[in-house]
């Protein structure tokens, strides 16, 4: 029985810069009020992400940091759903403003709605 995996290994992840051209070059794109989720697929058999924290959105370390593991954690426990994809998460300007239960939310509601578009095409 092979059981998924939860942790967040570096081959989860989107490290270089070639890496992130990658996607912003043909993405198709999913986003809501918190965040915009940029999307590509790839040929690794496993999903992977990046994030892309501006400090334009979030002045503070604190703030750009508590958001990145939020969405790492959504990334993390979501990840066996989310087929061969490379994605990259951008913050939107009204993330600053939001509780934590608002931004896990839209992290969700980002998530299924990228699912939903996966089925689609």
């Amino acid at each position: 029985m092979n059981t998924p995996s939860f942790g967040f290994q570096q081959e989860l992840r989107l490290l270089s810069a070639k890496d992130f051209s990658h996607v912003f070059d043909q993405a198709f794109k999913v986003n809501n009020r918190a965040f915009t989720l940029l999307a590509r697929e790839n040929q690794l058999g496993h999903p992977r992400l990046g994030l892309v924290i501006a400090k334009k959105n979030l002045r503070f370390a604190y703030q750009r940091n508590y958001v990145k593991r939020i969405l790492r954690e959504g990334f993390r426990l979501q990840q066996s759903t989310l087929n061969s994809y490379d994605l990259v998460i951008l913050t939107r300007r009204d993330i600053a403003v939001l509780p934590k239960t608002d931004i896990i939310r839209h992290r969700d509601n980002l998530f299924d709605r990228f699912r939903r578009k996966c089925r689609q095409s």
